[in-house]
């Protein structure tokens, strides 16, 4: 047999460890695509998709009659997901799914990933809901859906096994990721987490990440809570299936 020479022992073959699984690529295609389409089609079309695909809470409940095609109050809880307002609200959606998805999709697969990042956005669409019962408010971007994945993305950054730094061949499945409660106990994923719930509400207040609420430019932060929790259930829900 050959032995490996002295370069091949020194610097194996490496895996780049921050490698975007297709799933997530393909999802930040889709909103780029969608976007770009109506800003092409024109206002008309941008006006439609707005009543047809966005989340209104008054339309749930009644208080108010939008045009809309029929089932909008049911899949509108969803499709707002897939709807931005600017380029820069599109910008900072597509780059935290490319940060965060890519280790939650590695760790739960394709469709376990699309389900946990679909259940965060409707969640996040009824946090709105309950808090914002009645209003006219044009909701829409996929921050709920964002917030749900990074959530899920905590007990994975921060559990043992992950290794960074000199080290870029990593499998993720087999980190063993926080227990809920150690998100409160670990010192890097609580201040992590308070960090992002400053941010949110800064955010919220200033709309600096681009505008949720379309007519009133600002963030639904109600959203990012809502679907931060249902991502951070959903990941320990999912995982124990691996």
């Amino acid at each position: 047999m050959n032995e490996p020479d002295a370069a091949e022992v020194e610097n194996p073959a490496r895996e780049p460890f921050f490698k975007a699984p297709k799933v997530v690529l393909i999802l930040i295609a889709v909103l780029a695509s969608i976007h770009l389409v109506l800003q092409v089609a024109g206002q008309d079309w941008q006006v439609w998709s707005l009543y047809a695909f966005s989340f209104i809470p008054a339309r749930i409940t009644g208080d108010a009659v939008f045009p809309a095609i029929w089932g909008s109050q049911v899949w509108s809880f969803l499709t707002y997901a897939f709807l931005h307002a600017d380029v820069m609200h599109l910008f900072f959606n597509s780059l935290w799914f490319l940060i965060f998805g890519s280790v939650v999709a590695r760790r739960l697969g394709t469709s376990r990933f699309l389900l946990l990042a679909s259940s965060s956005a409707v969640v996040g669409a009824v946090a709105t809901l309950l808090t914002h019962w009645g209003e006219t408010a044009i909701v829409i971007g996929a921050s709920g859906a964002v917030s749900g994945v990074m959530a899920a993305a905590i007990p994975l950054m921060y559990g043992a096994g992950l290794r960074l730094g000199d080290t870029y061949r990593t499998d993720i499945a087999t980190v063993m990721p926080l227990r809920p409660y150690e998100i409160l106990t670990n010192r890097r994923a609580f201040l992590f987490t308070v960090v992002w719930i400053a941010v949110t509400l800064f955010s919220g207040a200033s709309g600096w990440t681009g505008a949720s609420f379309v007519e009133e430019g600002r963030i639904a932060w109600e959203a990012h809570l809502g679907g931060f929790i249902a991502g951070l259930a959903a990941f320990y829900w999912l995982d124990r299936r691996n």
